[in-house]
Parts: C-alpha cells; structure tokens; sequence
C-alpha cells in the first residue's frame, strides 16, 4: 500500500534556510514553486542533492517547530513497541512508534507539531506519547521493513530458481548457471548469493577474484564455507553489488569504496556493509551482513554462562560498583552483551546508568544512552562531563582507552565517585592490565574481564563420547582408569547439518583486590603482579574452555582455535 505523503507550509523553516546561506534565494523559491508551495518536500530534495548534510538539514527544520529529530536509519526499534499501532494506523497517519521509554511512547512522524495527530496517536497506543520528527521517506521505508510480511526470507530464497547452486559444494560455472535458470541467471545471482548467506547466518561474505577464477568465502558462525566459480560468475556478482551499492564503475583510480545497501526481503530491509578492494584481478569484495532488528531482551547474567567463581566476583562487583571495570576481548567478542547485562541488572538494582557508545546496539528501558557522533562539535570527553551532570551512579563507555578521554575517566571515578565500565580491545587479562597501566588507569582499576567467542553445540543433535587417552593427557594429570565423557557435533536439520548453533562465550577474569592494588602502587613488573594473582585462584580462559567442553557446551577443538588464535 502505498503512503500518502503530508503537505506541510514551514515558512519559518526557509526563512532559516536562507539565513543559512546554503544555497541562494531564487533557488529556494524555485524550488518552492516548483513543488507547489511544500516545504517538507523542499527538505526533502535539498538533503537528496547533497547540499547539506541531513543532520544540519533535519536541525534547522526542527528548530523551525521546536521538536527533535530522530533518524530513523540509525534507531533502533522495540518491535513490541511498533505493534502497539497496527499497521494501517501507521500508513494512515504516516507515524511508526520507536520505543518506549518509562510510561511515555516515542513516536516519529513528519508532522509531530499536528495536535490532531498527536491525540488520534494517543488513543491509538493507549498512553502518554512523545512525538519527534523523522523525514517522510525514512517514515515510509520504516513502516515498510519494521511491520513484518507473512513470507519468510527462506521461502522467498527457495523461489529462486539458481538458490539450490550455493548449497553444492560444486564449482559454480556459467553454464550451470544458464542450465538452471536461463537468461535470468545474472540477474538472480547476486540476489541468491546474498540470500543464502542471510538463511545461513552468515556475518560476512567475500568474493575473491583468482587469475581465471573465484572463491566465495562464508563466515557462518566463526568458520568458512567456501565455494569456488568461474570467471563469468565473479565478474556478474562484481557487477551487480556495485549497482546495489550505487559505487562508480569503472574505477579509474583504483582506490577502495564503501557504501551501504539496504537489501529488500520480504519481512523486512537488511543493512549491509559493502567494501571494494582492488586486486590484479579485480575487485575484491566484503559485504557484512547486519541485523536492522537487534535482540530487544538483554540477555541475564545466568545466559552469560559465567563459571561459578567468576560468576561470584561478577555479582559481588554489581552489588557495590566502584571504580574502572574492564569489558575486553578481541574484536567481535560479545563485549557490548556483557555490558548491557551488567547496565541491565545494575539498573535492577536502582542504580542510575547512562552509556556513551559509538554504536547503540541495544536500547534498554530505563537508561540513558548517547551515541557519539564524530561530525559533532562535543567529544568524547565533553560528552563524560555532560553526563556527570545527570549524576549517576555508573556510566558505560564504549572503547574507553581513546587516551584522548583518560583524564576525564579519572575525574568521574575519583572526584565524583562514579563507577564506570568500559570496553577495549584486548586478547586477554593480561594485554588489558598491561593496557591499562600504559595509559595510567591503574589507580581506578577495579575488575578486568576478557571473553573470547567459540562455536556453541547443537543441543538437538550433539552426541557424547568417551575422550581418547591422547586427549585426556593434554588436558588432565590422569591415572589412566578413570573415563571421562564429552559432546561432539553430529549435525541435523535444525543447524543445517553444522553440528553448531550459535556462540557461547569463554572467559577469564581478575578483581583488583588490596594485594594487586599494592603491587601496582609499587610499580611492580607486570609479570610479577599476573604470577601473584595466579596464586590467588585465576583461572584462564581455557580452563573455562575445558570446564565448557565437560558441560557439553563446545569441543576441544573450538578451544584450541581460541588458543591458537591468541
């Protein structure tokens, strides 16, 4: 169904527009004149051409009316929040609730200053609204991926008649590709190519150009699939995802292009991240695959399957926040899931929390949380010191050792007694300790935890089986008697016949207790300081590893890709 567009008369808005300078007066007013007197319409196309950005644009039509803006492209919605209107009601007022904060519902809409709107909207959710802007074209590509179709991605995949090429583990060639679907092969391929790696789970997929040749690569659940295909079949996928992707081709100065694609399903839009790079053999090209639709329940502490003492020194920590905790891992680890559990059950607690984040990957009721904008004229220490003002109890700051932030962190923990957890990039304890001392983040320190992702075994396929005694001695001092049992994959229809389902976290994890404390005041060697906290009880990740694999949770030989990978 299509969307009739509002037609709104803003003159105060093109009287700034033209204070502003952008671009000349007769232009606005032809403009005008040319889309009959509407000035949204002028918003519109004015962000269209690129004469200003859409955040300048968007502020000064919402200074023009005294409402915010939200950008739609960069929320996220509460799904559960977007049915409380059905869908008709949305495309008739052109409006499509976002989240619900406390009691109050926000609401985006192009007309959020219409009185009318505001109170058939009010009736409709059933509650206090609070509505915000959004731009017409970001409503109407909102409403059409967040309220879901009946077909599901898998059925709308197997209608392709070329979908059944990517789950042979043979070559792709042009004339298997003709054989099965004709003429219309290259334009189903790149279609089937992405849709395949969304029914698979896939985070990212690359096509590799060869001397006469190609790989496609699959990263499905931490490992690769890989398929290869001719020349002609590269060359129609390289094609194809540039148009998608809207980048020049040719490529006179063989530079690398980014660019984003929103992929259409029939449930909804996909945002992928698409990435050229040019080879001898042509480009080469990323295309990480993201959720539009994040998980809106933050997983409990329980889910995190801690182990029982780290889950002790976990809680203990929640009870009383105090000074710097450090959420590490390498890249991709699930920090931000352990950070948002923490915020959960802190916020539980009745302790007030505000996050700073480059990249918000989950709203949670009852929190502030701000993203940083880079184009901003705030950084990310003017943002700390706006936050302070709110005087909370914890802050949770994402990559907190931008060195540029390091004296406000300080000031946080030690002048106004906030506990902040932070996130960082760090293989283990060890790196993210060493880490922190180089940038003099040691006085806060309070706890370090470091997670590392591994394949998670399908409980509905999994089977048990006795360790041979070539395993058991790399893992145990073993009398040689007695046997010990763990699980192996085995595969089934439910995980496609992977044997895995998902990822489950490993951790390690050291509490800054008075000992270390004194240690790191006395400028100790840090090898020094990680033998003394080993006496006192750390355990290392694969100790939790092997501890995961006895419960059945993941193989020895995911643990020692972790092991290898540091």
């Amino acid at each position: 169904m299509m969307i009739k567009r509002p037609v709104i008369n803003n003159t105060k808005f093109l009287k700034l527009l033209k204070a502003r300078q952008l671009i000349p007066d007769n232009i606005i007013d032809d403009l005008l004149v040319e889309l009959q007197g509407n000035a949204l319409d002028v918003l519109a196309t004015l962000i269209q051409s690129g004469v200003g950005t859409k955040r300048l644009l968007c502020q000064l039509w919402c200074d023009s009316i005294g409402i915010a803006h939200v950008d739609l492209e960069k929320t996220l919605f509460q799904s559960h929040i977007v049915k409380l209107m059905p869908e008709r009601f949305a495309r008739q007022f052109f409006a499509i609730p976002v989240y619900q904060m406390g009691d109050t519902v926000t609401v985006a809409t192009p007309t959020p200053d219409n009185a009318t709107i505001r109170e058939e909207i009010r009736k409709i959710i059933g509650g206090p609204v609070n509505l915000v802007f959004a731009l017409p074209q970001d409503i109407e590509w909102a409403i059409n991926t967040e309220y879901k179709s009946s077909m599901d991605v898998q059925e709308f995949f197997s209608k392709i008649k070329i979908s059944s090429i990517f789950q042979s583990a043979a070559p792709i060639t042009e004339e298997k590709l003709t054989e099965i679907a004709g003429k219309d092969a290259a334009n189903q391929l790149h279609v089937a190519l992405i849709l395949y790696g969304i029914t698979e789970n896939a985070s990212e997929i690359l096509i590799e150009p060869e001397k006469n040749s190609a790989k496609l690569h699959f990263i499905i659940n931490g490992s690769v699939r890989r398929i290869s295909t001719d020349q002609w079949t590269c060359e129609q996928l390289q094609q194809k995802l540039k148009q998608m992707a809207a980048v020049d081709d040719p490529n006179p100065e063989n530079e690398s292009r980014s660019a984003r694609i929103l992929f259409p399903t029939p449930g909804k839009k996909i945002d992928i991240q698409f990435l050229s790079l040019p080879t001898d053999f042509g480009d080469k090209i990323f295309l990480k695959i993201l959720d539009r639709s994040p998980l809106q329940r933050v997983p409990s502490l329980s889910e995190l399957y801690l182990s029982k003492t780290n889950a002790i020194l976990f809680r203990d920590f929640l009870r009383a926040p105090q000074g710097l905790f450090l959420v590490t891992g390498p890249a991709e680890s699930g920090k931000a899931t352990i950070a948002y559990s923490m915020l959960h059950a802190l916020k539980s607690a009745s302790f007030k929390c505000v996050t700073i984040e480059d990249g918000i990957k989950n709203l949670i009721a009852g929190i502030h949380q701000y993203q940083v904008n880079p184009r901003s004229e705030f950084n990310r220490g003017e943002l700390i010191d706006a936050c302070l003002k709110m005087k909370p109890d914890v802050i949770y700051i994402q990559n907190v050792d931008d060195p540029l932030i390091k004296d406000a962190v300080i000031d946080a923990v030690e002048a106004h007694n906030i506990a902040i957890i932070g996130s960082m990039e760090a293989t283990r304890v060890y790196d993210a300790l060493e880490k922190a001392v180089g940038m003099g983040l040691d006085p806060i320190l309070s706890g370090i935890i470091s997670q590392h992702l591994v394949r998670r075994l399908c409980d509905h396929c999994k089977e048990s089986h006795r360790l041979l005694s070539t395993e058991i001695q790399k893992i145990f001092i073993w009398d040689g008697k007695a046997e010990i049992s763990a699980c192996r994959e085995k595969g089934c229809t439910y995980c496609r016949q992977s044997g895995f389902a998902g990822m489950i976290g490993v951790q390690e994890m050291v509490m800054i207790d008075a000992t270390t404390r004194k240690l790191l005041n006395e400028h100790t060697p840090l090898t020094d300081i990680f033998q003394a906290i080993k006496k006192r009880g750390y355990k290392s990740r694969e100790y939790d590893g092997i501890k995961k694999v006895l419960r059945g949770l993941t193989t020895m030989t995911e643990i020692e890709k972790m092991r290898k990978s540091a």
